[in-house]
């Protein structure tokens, strides 16, 4: 294997279900999209990491710390030694899974060159999303990720819209913890929901925005993804997710994506 597509993960629904060992514990439904990472091995001497496409406002020297962490991670579990090209399709801060999908392909290429598959628990290390990220597809995630069991896939067009700014994801959890101490969070409500909703929209505005462009679109849910900022509508027609884009088209960056089995 010399290279390897991730998809970014989107979220059907986010509980916070509790504290364990200092993090929050989750339980959420997630579904991979038709945005992708892609890692590629590179032959010959050079830099460790090359970047070749990358999402606008892609910050190269913020994100090479957490590379080279996860690197030096997997060379000690696997041994080995790699240069890789890493092409970014997956913007970071918006709750995509774009600060885990790098890691979660350099995972896969370091495990296949062994011949190994790595347990959730080891990959959990490199990142709260790298064990979902490295398989992909339909599943409830529970626990602070590494539990990934996965569920039947379900074809549907989802709509990402990506809102100016960002949610730092230590803020939004630490504002849960207020407004829910405080009782101030309303409580949940069928298929698409997300407990971090509601402080989200509070350290940024043009998320709620955002839910509010596509309220009345003809969705069969709205919800924000991760810890924000980028809000997702999950469509079964074509037909009335392309109107929905054509609504939004203009007020906020949009991309009209395929779920992933």
């Amino acid at each position: 294997m010399e290279q390897v597509l991730i998809g970014a993960k989107v979220n059907r629904s986010l509980a916070v279900t509790g504290r364990r060992e200092g993090m929050h514990t989750l339980d959420m439904r997630v579904c991979s999209v038709s945005l992708y990472d892609k890692v590629s091995v590179l032959t010959g001497e050079g830099d460790r990491f090359v970047f070749g496409a990358v999402p606008e406002g892609f910050e190269r020297e913020r994100f090479l710390p957490h590379l080279n962490e996860v690197y030096e991670k997997l060379r000690a579990r696997f041994g080995g030694d790699f240069r890789f090209l890493i092409q970014k399709g997956i913007p970071s801060g918006a709750g995509l899974g774009g600060s885990s999908a790098a890691a979660a392909g350099m995972a896969r290429l370091f495990a296949a060159a062994r011949g190994e598959t790595p347990d959730a628990r080891f990959l959990l290390t490199l990142g709260s999303d790298v064990p979902y990220m490295y398989t992909g597809g339909d599943a409830r995630v529970t626990g602070t990720g590494e539990c990934v069991e996965k569920l039947p896939h379900i074809p549907r067009k989802v709509l990402i819209v990506l809102p100016r700014g960002r949610v730092d994801t230590a803020a939004a959890y630490a504002l849960y913890d207020e407004m829910e101490a405080r009782g101030e969070l309303r409580g949940r409500k069928g298929e698409f929901f997300n407990d971090l909703f509601a402080p989200a929209v509070r350290l940024c505005p043009e998320v709620g925005r955002a839910a509010e462009a596509l309220s009345g679109c003809g969705a069969e849910g709205v919800v924000m993804t991760g810890s924000g900022s980028a809000v997702c509508a999950f469509f079964a027609e074509a037909e009335s997710a392309a109107r929905a884009a054509e609504r939004v088209k203009g007020k906020f960056g949009c991309l009209l994506l395929d779920t992933l089995p």
